[in-house]
């Protein structure tokens, strides 16, 4: 073997291994200790220089097995799956890439069969097209990424099918090439041209739908958290509106002893109908001014409140106990209305279809002061799914469900606290534990 075959045969080993990569990244998350980047790189290089090994030897049986078995081991070493999946989408990979062998084949004997000739085409005498069969795999194995993967942050399907239209060209040119007879009639250094534009030409196939991903990916993102900043400054405007609620509150209890003395002085002139009036407007004040003081945080109190007046129109038993002096002072209101809001909403849904409803709020310190802890139980119905993302919904309304519990995570974590959710038969209970600065 040459030494420029030698070079074309590693470029499409590293594109191969780049390939399959690619595609089961797609479906699998990376083992926790392979998620750095120099242990990935470490484990495809070893990928590539295993591939390119066994193919110098040029044995078709040491080829196959040896190609099946380095990818399966580069799979099995890098990703975290259950075995069964895990075999197939591999089969599924390994069907695509012999497929797509197989094809090409085909697709390369056209022009002998045309002319009755029966003899094989030999790939290595042709080496550029390697490309091209590098380029249909990819091709195809986006396909089934973008119609059957599990993200979604997908390339969307209009995008896609424009994008379509680069790898199709590409292996219109790279077929063309061959049907023209370009290869019989070039010499040495065209052919290793031939080579070069080919692998090019793969590459930026492979960059620019890796471009169209990331944008894809990119808006997603923006589109998740434009959503997540429009509920929390609804949120933070709502609960302000209550705070205004409980500043007239504060108001109406500090004049209250005006009101009793001008009953008093009433009463003593039997003036009857008048303190009726007073005590009218008394009660529609009342009414228009409830709320509930658990804590010297308003909107603490603001949120608890309304989850109370919630709860008590949908028939849950709400048991909420603030341990004196706790305001959560050092937590931003936008947040604690992320914090509270989420938790206690999915906490007032699930506990809504259950069987025995009920929600317990429980916020305290702990380790001597150290440390506010948020403690909220209730009760569900149903099972709940673990898995390395965390805790999932049972429920039909997948979409942007889930969004929620991943903020708190998030919100707890830039405070260098953590959540930690429990199940316990139907009990769920999520404690959060928020470190207290001095």
């Amino acid at each position: 073997m040459e030494f420029a075959d030698k070079i074309i045969l590693l470029l499409s080993c590293m594109f191969e291994v780049y390939i399959f990569n690619d595609f089961f990244r797609a479906y699998f998350e990376y083992r926790e200790h392979n998620r750095l980047a120099w242990i990935k790189a470490l484990t495809s290089c070893v990928a590539v220089i295993g591939l390119f090994s066994i193919n110098t030897y040029g044995n078709s049986y040491l080829n196959l097995f040896g190609a099946v078995t380095i990818i399966w081991l580069y799979f099995l070493i890098l990703y975290n799956a259950r075995l069964g999946v895990r075999l197939l989408y591999f089969t599924i990979a390994f069907l695509v890439g012999f497929g797509c062998e197989f094809l090409f084949g085909i697709l390369l004997s056209i022009p002998l069969l045309i002319q009755e000739q029966n003899s094989v085409v030999n790939l290595s005498e042709i080496p550029w097209h390697m490309f091209s069969m590098k380029l249909l795999t990819f091709t195809i194995l986006s396909v089934i990424k973008q119609y059957f993967g599990r993200s979604k942050k997908v390339v969307d399907n209009q995008l896609f099918a424009y994008y379509l239209c680069i790898p199709i060209a590409s292996l219109g040119i790279m077929l063309l090439t061959y049907y023209s007879g370009v290869g019989a009639t070039t010499t040495v250094v065209t052919k290793l041209l031939l080579c070069l534009c080919f692998a090019l030409m793969l590459f930026g196939n492979i960059f620019v739908f890796q471009a169209f991903n990331r944008y894809s990916e990119a808006l997603y993102t923006s589109a998740e958290q434009k959503l997540l900043i429009s509920r929390q400054m609804m949120d933070l405007e709502y609960y302000r509106q209550i705070q205004k609620l409980d500043d007239k509150h504060r108001a109406f209890i500090h004049d209250i002893s005006h009101y009793l003395k001008t009953i008093g002085e009433l009463a003593r002139e039997n003036k009857n109908s008048n303190i009726i009036s007073i005590l009218q407007d008394l009660n529609i004040q009342l009414e228009n001014s409830v709320l509930s003081i658990y804590c010297n945080n308003p909107v603490v109190n603001s949120i608890l409140s309304e989850k109370l007046s919630i709860a008590e129109r949908k028939g849950i038993p709400l048991d909420i106990y603030v341990e004196p002096g706790m305001g959560l002072l050092e937590t931003s209101d936008a947040d604690l209305i992320t914090i509270l809001g989420n938790l206690l909403d999915n906490a007032l849904r699930a506990a809504e279809n259950a069987d025995e409803k009920s929600i317990q709020v429980r916020i305290y310190s702990d380790n001597e002061g150290f440390f506010h802890i948020i403690k909220i139980c209730n009760s569900f119905n149903g099972n709940v799914v673990y898995t390395e993302q965390g805790f999932q919904t049972t429920k039909e309304e997948k979409g942007l469900h889930g969004i929620g519990i991943k903020s708190v995570e998030h919100t707890v974590e830039k405070y260098g606290g953590y959540l930690e959710c429990m199940v316990e038969e139907n009990c769920f209970t999520a404690i959060i534990m928020l470190p207290i600065n001095e």
